[in-house]
Parts: C-alpha cells; sequence; structure tokens
C-alpha cells in the first residue's frame, strides 16, 4: 500500500458500527514515511493522524512517531489556551445575560462528544454568534477590559461584514463575535439557523450552544470553500467528515436547497467537496446534493502532494505553485490568477509559474498508473 493510500484508509472515520481493518497497524509497520511530516504540515493533520495511529495500535518510524507526537502536543497545547478563552468569553456573556452560540472550530470542539474527531485539529481562536443589537456594545466591553484588536495579515484586506473586527485577550487568543453565520447570509436568517434546532452540550463543566448537525455540516463547507483550492486539504475536509461520520441526522434537503439557491458560489465545486469530506467520514452523498459530481481525488491529490514534498519544503514557492495547481486541475479551476496592484513583469512571471507548475502536474497524472 502506498504512503498516500495508507494515510487515507488511516484518517478515513469510520462509522459507530463499522471497525477500521487490523492490516492498517501492519502496514504502518513497514511503511517507508520520507516526506510524511512536510504533509502532514501542509495537510494540518497532525492531531488526526496522531490519535488514528494510536487507535489502531499503529507503530510508524520511530523518527516520524515522536516528531508526529510533538506536533500533537503543540497543538493540543494551543487549543487549551483556546478553550480557556472560550470559557472565559461563554462567562462574560452569561454575567452580561446575552443569548449566544457558537461557531465554527469552538463548536466542534465543544460538540467532540456528539461528534467524535471533531476537536482533532488545531483551533486558533473563538467565534461566537450574538445579536446584532448587543454586538458593538459587547465588542466595546471587551475592548474596556483589555482586548485589543487584531490586525489584519499583511496584504490581507479585513472582511468584517458578518463580524466585528476580532479582539486578542491577553492569552493571544482572537475572540470574533458574529452578527450572522456567514457572507451572504442576513442576521436574522443566519440567527434562525444557529438556534433552530440548536444542540447544548457540555465541556470543561459548562453548559454550550452549539449549531444542529445540518448547520455545523453547511458551517464548515461555506468556511472552507471560501479558501478556494486550499479548501481540499484534509484540515477542511475533517470538519465536515466528523459530522458525516457520527451517524447524526443530516438535513440533506436543506443543504440541496441552499446548493441550489447558489449559497455557495461555484456549486460543481461544492459538491466535489462534499463528497470527499462524506467519503473521509465513511459516508455516501444522497443523489440530491452529490448530483452526479464526482467527489474529488483526495487520495491522487495526496499522492501527488506526497511527490511534491519529498522534494521541496511546504513553505517554498515552487511547492505552493505545484500543490495550488494540481488542486486546481483536479476541480477545474483555471490557472491561479495574477495579484491586482502588481507589475507587468510579476503578472507575467506568475503566470508562467503556474502554466509549468500545471504542466508538471499534467504530466505526473498522465504516466502515474
Amino acid at each position: 500500500m502506498d504512503l498516500a493510500r495508507l494515510l487515507f484508509e488511516t484518517l478515513r472515520l469510520p462509522r459507530p458500527d463499522n471497525a477500521p481493518p487490523a492490516s492498517l497497524a501492519t502496514a504502518w509497520a513497514a511503511a517507508s514515511t520520507r516526506g510524511l511530516a512536510r504533509l502532514v504540515l501542509y495537510e494540518g493533520c497532525a492531531l488526526w493522524l496522531a490519535r488514528r495511529l494510536r487507535e489502531i495500535g499503529a507503530s510508524p518510524e520511530p523518527s516520524f512517531r515522536a516528531w508526529l507526537e510533538q506536533r500533537a502536543h503543540d497543538e493540543t497545547a494551543r487549543n487549551m489556551l483556546v478553550d480557556a478563552e472560550s470559557h472565559a468569553t461563554l462567562e462574560f456573556l452569561s454575567r452580561e445575560d446575552v443569548p449566544h452560540v457558537l461557531l465554527k472550530g469552538t463548536a466542534r470542539r465543544a460538540g467532540a462528544t456528539l461528534f467524535p474527531y471533531a476537536d482533532a485539529r488545531a483551533t486558533h481562536d473563538v467565534d461566537i454568534l450574538v445579536p446584532e443589537t448587543r454586538a458593538r456594545g459587547l465588542w466595546d466591553r471587551l475592548r474596556a477590559s483589555g482586548y485589543a484588536p487584531v490586525p489584519p495579515p499583511e496584504g490581507v484586506i479585513p472582511s468584517t461584514i458578518h463580524h466585528l473586527p476580532p479582539l486578542s485577550s491577553r492569552t493571544r487568543v482572537s475572540v470574533e463575535l458574529h452578527t450572522s453565520t456567514s457572507r451572504g447570509v442576513p442576521v436574522e436568517e443566519g440567527w434562525r439557523r444557529a438556534t433552530s434546532g440548536g444542540l447544548e452540550v457540555e465541556r470543561n463543566d459548562m453548559r454550550m450552544r452549539i449549531p444542529s448537525a445540518t448547520e455545523l455540516l453547511w458551517h464548515g463547507a461555506a468556511h472552507a470553500l471560501s479558501h478556494e483550492e486550499q479548501a481540499f486539504r484534509l484540515r477542511f475536509l475533517l470538519d465536515v467528515a466528523v459530522i458525516c461520520a457520527s451517524g447524526a441526522h443530516l438535513d440533506w434537503r436543506a443543504v440541496a436547497a441552499r446548493l441550489d439557491a447558489g449559497e455557495i458560489a461555484d456549486v460543481h465545486r461544492a459538491r466535489a467537496w462534499l463528497g470527499a469530506a462524506a467519503r473521509l467520514g465513511d459516508t455516501d452523498l444522497p443523489p440530491e446534493v452529490a448530483a452526479g459530481v464526482p467527489a474529488f481525488e483526495t487520495e491522487r491529490a495526496l499522492r501527488w502532494r506526497v511527490a511534491v514534498l519529498r522534494r521541496v519544503e511546504p513553505s517554498a514557492r515552487a511547492a505552493e505553485k505545484l500543490l495550488g495547481e494540481g488542486t486546481r486541475v483536479e476541480i477545474g479551476m483555471g490557472l491561479t490568477p495574477t495579484v491586482p496592484g502588481t507589475t507587468l513583469f510579476q503578472r507575467g512571471r506568475r503566470r508562467i509559474a503556474a502554466v509549468m507548475a500545471r504542466g508538471a502536474y499534467l504530466l505526473w497524472r498522465g504516466l502515474s498508473p
């Protein structure tokens, strides 16, 4: 079994009535892990893989196992800071008597008892939905208590269409007060979706409100797909795979209706992405959601990424081009666009690099068995 296939089969989350094949542990004992650490960093799946290896009793090469356990330990420590900030923010909202619902990674961490592995990736901030009429006053009080605005990354224009500017706590964990669940969803509709059929869970001795399984799935898909080809990295696919694998009731008709209504701009890409996420969750999409669109070939993507990352660091520009164009080919996207405001020379160089990267991927795919 090649490394990409082994990784995929290991990460696939079995539904409650299934069990992982015993052959996986044997395969890991014999597998070469060259390039795997780079791939795990790129995919953002260290916690996920570390847990799965322990669960199936697998022992990969000692140097990789030691690296993976350290990486998982570091991400767990960061997640504990996020949990502490989430706890403090919820206490603040309770004192202010403000209704609220956790969103995104914070909600998935809170619901990990309902959706196993939902907390198996790094979480960086706290996202909470509050009534629009209370949001600005709460933001001001957090500022007055010592929270500081978070400057956007260099070159990124901040968007606060559905949330106020993020604030950073003393622990350097960002807090975002949302007034809706995502861009394009009106405030009233966002609140209705998040609260209708919402779940109350307990984590760290605190009761928390999170959206229903259907809404968590939809939020995960909409958020991931806003990242274009980057959405097809494992860390994003996990967010929906865990919902599918849990066996929770999902309103697929509502999901299909939102896709048909164009709530996600590229519907074909959205269906392919949902199919890939569902496959990692050991689930088949219903016909009204799949609509005949084949799922993204995750295993083939992983084989290409292994081939690239065995030679190039994931932070290198060559890796960025090769990995990005490979994914864009598979999901039917054009060449990576040029950056507005750059010189003609810079735009030309970027376009040539994209063409060469795409050509390299197409040649590799044509020669692959």
